[in-house]
């Protein structure tokens, strides 16, 4: 009975070990919206990556940080910082911008590149 139980523990233990080796770490980035730009204009992934974006706007206008493929939009004024979390479940390029009036114009606009 013992025996039985030492091998079903040690199977568990396989199996979690590789499920642990098969999930993909979260990818984690600082956005920072200053006045008429971000700073970072290219975010990498891969596909069904989990990633936590810290949006923060240290300009002195109001920013939106907008991802209208996932139909994220979110306002952020002077000072704010929010988090978005994605998952993409596929390879591609997918947009953010600021569209505040004239701000997506001026240049405030970068990609998310998923790839496998």
């Amino acid at each position: 009975m013992i025996k039985k139980h030492t091998i079903q523990l040690a199977v568990l233990a396989v199996f979690i070990i590789l499920l642990a080796a098969c999930s993909v770490p979260t990818k984690r980035v600082t956005l920072v919206a200053e006045d008429i730009m971000w700073d970072m204009e290219t975010i990498e992934a891969k596909v069904n990556q989990p990633i936590e974006i810290t949006v923060r706007n240290e300009g002195a206008l109001d920013h939106d940080f907008v991802i209208e493929e996932l139909g994220i939009d979110i306002l952020l004024s002077p000072n704010d910082v929010q988090i978005v979390k994605i998952t993409v479940d596929h390879a591609g390029t997918i947009t953010y911008i600021c569209n505040i009036p004239g701000h997506e114009e001026a240049g405030m606009v970068g990609q998310i590149i998923i790839t496998e």
